[in-house]
């Protein structure tokens, strides 16, 4: 952890608000929470969003005001709170604030935070929400967890690994459920939310970060979430669309866990195009092994620069498996780079209660390898950046690989 501390004021129109979020702060090993007078010498000013969103405007508008009326010296303002409406968003933005935290704020939040308001050049307003185009992919990570077939785990690691990555405060963790024919991440966070990725793209002309940020759902831990709407014929996500999506979400998170269940349309293929890791989830058992095999030979006849950023992990690993770890690897002539232990009742009881396994059983050894797998991730970010954009500098792959070997064998497994 960086061992500076961040200083920050904070400001809200009512005096309980501002008190209970500097004293949620102050708790934070990492910050210093500064005296409204000495707000000037701090690295920026934390303004609690309350109940009256047109008073919150004002004081915005007010404290914005200050550094625009010749006191250069004057800190930037973000706003903390709930989930903010888009309008209100937009209202910030004409006040001069470009950055929105959700509560409880972390620690990794805040210096985030920092790192943004730092880089830029343009003016706040035009810098924090990016539109589409101006989105660049290589800021945040995005990982796909992909199964092999169904029912074999494959959401428990996406939420899991997600849950992890926000643990270990390695930045904003967002988690996409593209899982079909219906998404469950909700049910296992326990996760009360009122937009899907099916309202994003039907409002698609309203997409920009700003957007894309309210309509997020928010679990106690900081990780978003942007679940997949309730089953139906339709339900589709246009390739197009999710590209824009993820380049929005890149921009304003460290990393983007996508749980693409088994992935049987063009997105999981778009979604492949811009993965930085694959993770490909199987069991050790030999229907799931053979269709394993089936996706890495369509891979490698059809797109092998996927191979360096595609990972395989054994999911409910036993030791009286029939099949070892290494007669798989022999089989799929693919490495195994992590062996989750089976452990089918805490993750059934964590799945029952709506909880995380770091919530529900931390001690347990599913949770224990499931953080060492974000551990790792976190620890090869950097040498893996410049191999997944040589990966995706040919061009856009579900567009060339829709009729090939590896878009139908995405086709075939979703069957």
């Amino acid at each position: 952890m960086n061992s500076r501390k961040i200083s920050i004021a904070v400001e809200a129109v009512l005096e309980e608000r501002r008190e209970a979020l500097a004293l949620a702060l102050a708790a934070l090993e990492g910050v210093e929470v500064l005296p409204r007078d000495a707000a000037r010498h701090g690295e920026f000013v934390l303004l609690a969003l309350g109940a009256d969103a047109a008073a919150d405007m004002a004081l915005a508008a007010r404290l914005t005001g200050q550094g625009q009326a010749g006191q250069p010296g004057s800190p930037p303002v973000v706003l903390a709170g709930p989930a903010p409406a888009p309008e209100l968003l937009l209202a910030a933005m004409r006040a001069g604030i470009g950055e929105y935290l959700p509560e409880p704020v972390a620690e990794a939040d805040l210096r985030a935070a920092l790192e943004r308001l730092r880089g830029r050049s343009a003016p706040l307003a035009q810098a924090a929400w990016p539109s589409p185009a101006q989105a660049q992919p290589q800021d945040g990570r995005i990982l796909l967890v992909l199964g092999a077939k169904g029912g074999i785990g494959t959401t428990t690691v996406a939420v899991n690994l997600a849950d992890a990555l926000t643990r270990q405060g390695s930045g904003r963790t967002a988690l996409v459920d593209l899982a079909q024919p219906q998404g469950e991440t909700p049910i296992f966070l326990d996760l009360e939310h009122t937009y899907t990725w099916a309202d994003v793209a039907a409002n698609i002309e309203r997409l920009d970060a700003t957007y894309l940020e309210s309509v997020m759902a928010r679990h106690h831990s900081g990780l978003a979430v942007l679940p997949a709407p309730d089953f139906s014929a339709e339900a589709s996500l246009d390739p197009a669309v999710l590209r824009q999506i993820l380049e929005l979400l890149r921009r304003g998170y460290a990393q983007v866990v996508i749980d693409a269940g088994t992935g049987h349309d063009e997105a999981t293929l778009q979604a492949l195009d811009m993965a930085d890791e694959v993770l490909l989830v199987l069991d050790l058992s030999l229907p799931c092994l053979a269709r394993a095999k089936r996706f890495l030979e369509a891979v490698r006849a059809t797109s092998p620069q996927l191979l360096p950023r595609l990972r395989l992990v054994a999911n409910r690993k036993t030791s009286e498996s029939d099949i070892g770890t290494a007669e798989a690897e022999n089989i799929l002539r693919q490495p195994i780079a992590w062996a989750v232990v089976n452990d089918y009742k805490s993750a059934l009881a964590a799945i029952n209660q709506g909880k995380t396994l770091a919530e529900a059983d931390p001690r347990s050894a599913v949770a224990k390898g499931l953080a060492a797998m974000a551990r790792a991730l976190c620890r090869d970010a950097a040498s893996q950046v410049g191999q997944a954009a040589q990966a995706r500098a040919s061009g856009s792959l579900w567009a060339r690989l829709r009729n090939t070997p590896l878009g139908l064998s995405l086709a075939h497994r979703g069957a």
